[in-house]
């Protein structure tokens, strides 16, 4: 690391590797990160540097990372961004009051929101085969779940249950990444607030309700209430039918992992059918 700041002219008085994350990333000086891409990591590189640089920000109400540097060393492509301050959600949600729990729920629906309607149309790298896509995760969707351990059970309804499924017409940007891991938590007034975002990635263009289900999976729905919030706030109500498109996303949804879900969440397991897995997983208690 030394050497490529050393060869790249990027002054510094100190450096330190972050352990999460698939990237190698280095905070430098508490003012910068600096993110690494290996050689055959090559499409991330391009899709964060577009997405970074050809979004209007200034439409969206938190922070993002502003890259000030970017070049190749020894082989990796790399960037050199602001550092955006603040705790990451992972580590603070458990201290989190009920009502602190509301605001995250109700400002990240808004973030979201506000970040599909973006306009699209600078992106040139973005992947945008959304109906080709869905229709290969159909075709191994069973393969998917089966190699996840799903229930017998429940496997059997998962060809069934997402025959009905037909993507939208209606086309944003997607992170796919709004999950504890990339949102970024600040003290304000002293009550935690949601500030930044970070990882850009994996963007691509498609499906609005897509980048739903990724906080509701990871944060909203063990604890009554934030789903609703969540939703609500985004613009969406929680009836049959929202959650039925939700849940056949999820089926189809490339990390999908049913069992790691519902693992710890009491009598999940017990659960006998998709239907009522939904009600569970989207809960407008």
């Amino acid at each position: 690391m030394r050497a490529l700041l050393e060869n790249e002219n990027i002054p510094y008085q100190s450096f330190s590797r972050y352990s999460l994350g698939g990237n190698i990333v280095y905070g430098v000086d508490d003012q910068y990160v600096l993110k690494l891409f290996a050689p055959f990591d090559s499409p991330e590189f391009t899709i964060e540097t577009e997405v970074l640089t050809q979004t209007d920000w200034t439409k969206v109400s938190i922070q993002v990372p502003e890259i000030v540097q970017r070049g190749m060393y020894d082989g990796w492509k790399y960037f050199l961004m602001t550092r955006v301050p603040g705790e990451l959600l992972i580590d603070i949600w458990d201290e989190l009051s009920a009502n602190e729990k509301i605001g995250v729920a109700h400002d990240l629906g808004l973030l979201i929101s506000q970040m599909h309607q973006l306009d699209i149309s600078k992106y040139r790298v973005l992947e945008n085969s959304f109906e080709s896509w869905i229709s290969l995760q159909k075709e191994n969707v069973v393969k998917h779940h089966a190699s996840t351990d799903l229930a017998p059970h429940l496997l059997e309804e998962v060809q069934d249950y997402i025959a009905s499924f037909l993507p939208s017409s209606e086309k944003v940007l997607l992170t796919g990444e709004y999950t504890p891991f990339n949102l970024l938590m600040n003290k304000v007034n002293g009550q935690w607030k949601l500030t930044g975002l970070i990882d850009f990635a994996d963007c691509f263009i498609g499906e609005p309700e897509y980048d739903l289900l990724g906080p509701i999976l990871f944060s909203f729905f063990k604890e009554p209430g934030l789903t609703s919030t969540f939703l609500n706030s985004y613009g969406l109500t929680l009836d049959n039918a929202t959650r039925l498109r939700l849940m056949q996303l999820l089926l189809l949804h490339r990390f999908s992992h049913l069992p790691n879900y519902m693992e710890g969440v009491v009598d999940m397991e017990e659960v006998q059918s998709l239907h009522k897995l939904s009600e569970r997983f989207f809960s407008s208690g």
